[in-house]
């Protein structure tokens, strides 16, 4: 009986006929509203390994490190990105600025009470707080600029005084002419007091005891809450917010690159991997409460429209195909293909 054997080229074709239609399978597989078990077993699978799996395992202590370093430390937002966050602050505004929502909607009388009482017991922080009024350059620099704009706008006959035009030489007008020459000092003078003062009795209202701070505060809160968002967002352009959440980004970036700030971020990286280094990859969902369910519920959420905006763009082919292609397009398979039905052939 003669020997068989197939030519290279119908291997080739051979492998080629099997890829498309592995491709013609997986996607019908992944698209078909009726049956979602392809993509379930495959979740079913990937979660139930997962149990195996520690984080040490798959990630190292490094590679955190490098992430951080690139996406924490490195990523600057482009031009689109900063023009949604503005586009983002408008919209908060304009929600803002119609809603009759009141703050105690957001934040209840127990839950301010909670915050406020957890302050209170911090008491060597606010004692810091009250050392730095008195000892801080930049607060001084501060309370200084309060001061002055009090005293402009309280004072409006200083600024009579100021511009006020004496030119008679008697003993009156050389009067008046030596305290505008002096006036500087004057002013001078009382907002540094003014100053101080103010300083003082922050620091007094710092230290005063938790019965009376607490007092205060509820007063506060009990005059707040009941205002609106409308009433209190009101008071403010949608500029001032767009502003507000770039200023917090160019500050961030800046913050970021501060050696003190990027030894702190680390840090929390590796207190985050000694803890969780021993939990499996299914132990670390549980962690954020996620389970099995989860993930079945997540990828037909989302997967069915994916994958049809992927058809619709004939897009979706070529995606599994790259997955499976290196497989039958290497010659080894082709080989392995056209020895193994040479082989079956010449048996039979």
């Amino acid at each position: 009986m003669p020997v068989l054997k197939l030519s290279a080229s119908f291997s080739q074709d051979f492998a080629q006929a099997l890829l498309l239609e592995q491709v013609r399978f997986i996607k019908q597989k992944l698209q078909d509203p009726t049956d979602q078990k392809y993509l379930q077993d495959f979740i079913q699978k990937v979660y139930h390994h997962a149990e195996q799996i520690t984080l040490k395992d798959v990630i190292q202590r490094q590679s955190l490190h490098e992430v951080v370093q690139k996406y924490a430390f490195e990523l600057n937002l482009g031009a689109d990105i900063l023009e949604f966050i503005g586009f983002s602050a408008q919209k908060i505004h304009q929600t803002a600025t119609t809603s009759a929502a009141q703050f105690d909607n957001f934040l209840t009388d127990e839950q301010f009470e909670l915050w406020l009482y957890k302050f209170l017991e911090l008491q060597q922080l606010r004692q810091y707080l009250q050392e730095n009024l008195q000892e801080n350059s930049q607060i001084k620099q501060v309370s200084l600029q309060l001061a002055n704009q009090i005293l402009e706008n309280n004072t409006p006959w200083l600024d009579y005084f100021r511009k006020l035009n004496v030119r008679n030489q008697s003993i009156r007008g050389k009067v008046l002419n030596y305290l505008q020459d002096q006036q500087h000092l004057i002013e001078l003078k009382l907002e540094q007091q003014l100053a101080t003062a103010i300083r003082y009795q922050i620091g007094n209202i710092i230290l005063l005891p938790n019965e009376e701070l607490a007092e205060i505060a509820l007063q506060l809160w009990s005059e707040i809450k009941t205002k609106t968002l409308q009433e209190t967002f009101s008071q403010f352009e949608s500029i001032d917010f767009e502003e507000f959440f770039i200023l917090a980004y160019e500050t961030w970036k800046h913050l970021r690159q501060t050696p003190n700030m990027q030894k702190i971020i680390l840090n929390i990286v590796d207190a985050f991997y000694e803890y969780f280094s021993e939990y499996s990859l299914q132990e670390l969902l549980h962690a954020v409460s996620l389970n099995q369910a989860d993930l079945f519920n997540e990828a037909q959420r989302f997967a069915p429209f994916c994958l049809a905006a992927l058809d619709e763009n004939e897009i979706l082919d070529d995606i599994i195909g790259a997955l499976i292609a290196p497989f039958y397009l290497d010659e080894n398979t082709q080989k392995f293909i056209e020895n193994y039905i040479n082989q079956h052939l010449n048996q039979t």
